[in-house]
């Protein structure tokens, strides 16, 4: 798909500067120079691959299709967008003619957070229990709205 556009910084998560990807200048070179070789030897015409957009449908492509994706998000990865005023730090892989027309786009905002994995999992406060108590509760309540409705009709209705 030809050159990518010149380097820019990382972007960094909103609020943690420190929390940027680690890698020394030699090292992004280095993943820099694989990833234009990669895009010489993966060929973009004939690449394909259409992603699934429901549960139900895997993702099918061909091999050329596949390897090419992987290009384009390593390129991407290497290449990150800035915070803008109406964006998050983001990746942009250029997907243009690879994706087929019936293909779901999953890829339209790939927003970057360096500090993800540091980050506790979302729980619920309830706990599994909790969240069963709950529901049976809230089950209970509509049975006893229902029960009240149909007194309240007979009562005024006869």
């Amino acid at each position: 798909m030809g050159p990518w556009p010149a380097p820019v910084a990382p972007a960094a998560p909103r609020g943690e500067e420190k929390a940027r990807m680690l890698l020394d200048d030699d090292r992004e070179a280095a993943l820099f120079a694989l990833v234009e070789r990669l895009d010489r030897m993966v060929p973009a015409e004939g690449a394909h691959v259409t992603i699934a957009g429901g549960p139900e449908r895997s993702t099918v492509g061909n091999r050329l299709g596949y390897l090419r994706l992987g290009v384009e998000l390593l390129a991407a990865g290497l290449r990150p967008l800035p915070e803008a005023e109406d964006a998050p730090p983001r990746i942009a892989p250029r997907l243009e003619g690879l994706l087929t027309s019936d293909s779901a786009r999953p890829f339209d905002l790939c927003e970057l957070d360096e500090s993800i994995a540091s980050r506790p999992p979302v729980r619920s406060a309830l706990g599994p229990l909790g969240e069963i108590m709950a529901g049976l509760l809230i089950v209970a309540g509509f049975i006893l709205l229902l029960l009240g409705a149909s007194w309240a009709w007979h009562r005024v209705v006869g």
